[in-house]
């Protein structure tokens, strides 16, 4: 691979929320894009239109909302913009429709008029898929939809893909793109999960620096036999969740860590924790307890965090406890519940 000091003619920059800091922006060159569509293209087959609910200036709205319909030749309704509105459906097309989580909640109640288009595509890659999901494909089974569920980030561009299936649901087997590879071999076949480490020529880079050789994504991962010593295919693996502390909101990464370091520093002396949640429209969410003598209340903390947090999604709630229950490090989350009702 070779390396790049300098952002080549025609780079395309898209930025992430950054894990410990501010944004930070990542380059890839049209060819790059165009690979990734070409590739994403073959899996998905040939569609007549695309909708898309994914904005063009993260890289997953930019691939599927502009890349591949300029490669395939086909018009574009964007969605993004209003999201929580159902697409205008044309029965007789092939359409894909490009996926927020928030997009789910939209298609369970319009099952009646996508039952009677020939072929809808759906794809999901901004974070967990919702449970929506997976009734929408479930109540559609043997009709002419389907979904299929991409795993990546900025840095990497696309990494694998699995089938959005209600019966494996988050067990789902992955199977990496035909131009990426296992920077350190493969995920073992014991239990123990590893962090997903791969190679490829569609590593995006920083501003002035090199092309890395890896990146290694925070998704933690095992081989994908059914038990352990199970033999199954080199590029086949199982996604066990994503290293801890980081969220993804919509699409948008944030780091639990640095939420409460912000936390913490608007209010000094207090211990802050925030804790993952699941969320239907967003995909993933979280909520922000704190516990301090004379500290702000919970309005007043979260407007001071929207003045720092530079783009990071907030906390979905804002919480006062008696104190942060805890077990060494880890916070004991189930716990917290009932020591907000005591304070109450």
């Amino acid at each position: 691979m070779t390396a790049t000091a300098a952002p080549p003619p025609g780079s395309v920059a898209f930025s992430t929320s950054g894990t410990t800091g501010p944004p930070v922006s990542w380059l890839r060159t049209p060819a790059q894009l165009t690979a990734e569509a070409v590739l994403l293209s073959d899996l998905l087959g040939p569609v007549d239109r695309v909708v898309c609910h994914a904005p063009p200036h993260h890289l997953y709205g930019r691939i599927f909302g502009v890349e591949i319909p300029c490669l395939a030749g086909v018009p574009v309704t964007i969605g993004w913009n209003r999201p929580l509105e159902p697409p205008e459906w044309d029965p007789g097309a092939r359409t894909l429709l490009v996926c927020l989580p928030s997009t789910w909640q939209v298609l369970v109640r319009d099952l009646a008029r996508l039952a009677r288009c020939r072929e809808v595509i759906a794809v999901h890659s901004t974070a967990r898929v919702p449970t929506a999901a997976y009734e929408v494909t479930e109540r559609l089974a043997g009709s002419g939809f389907r979904a299929l569920e991409v795993l990546g980030s900025t840095e990497t561009g696309a990494v694998a893909t699995r089938p959005v299936d209600p019966a494996a649901r988050e067990g789902g087997i992955w199977r990496l793109l035909p131009d990426v590879d296992w920077a350190a071999g493969p995920p073992g076949p014991g239990p123990d999960a590893v962090r997903l480490s791969v190679t490829g020529p569609r590593l995006a880079h920083r501003p002035g620096e090199a092309v890395p050789g890896s990146v290694v994504m925070p998704d933690l991962v095992v081989a994908a036999g059914a038990e352990p010593g199970a033999a199954a295919p080199v590029r086949e693996f199982r996604r066990l969740g994503r290293s801890p502390g980081l969220v993804k909101v919509n699409g948008v990464r944030c780091d639990l860590g640095r939420v409460e370091l912000l936390a913490r520093r608007l209010v000094p002396g207090a211990d802050v924790a925030c804790v993952p949640l699941a969320d239907e429209v967003r995909g993933e969410h979280y909520a922000l307890y704190y516990a301090a003598a004379g500290a702000p209340g919970p309005a007043a903390l979260r407007d001071l965090l929207a003045t720092t947090l530079d783009g990071v999604p907030g906390p979905r709630s804002v919480t006062r406890v008696r104190y942060i229950p805890r077990a060494g490090e880890a916070v004991l989350t189930a716990r917290l519940p009932a020591l907000v009702a005591e304070e109450r």
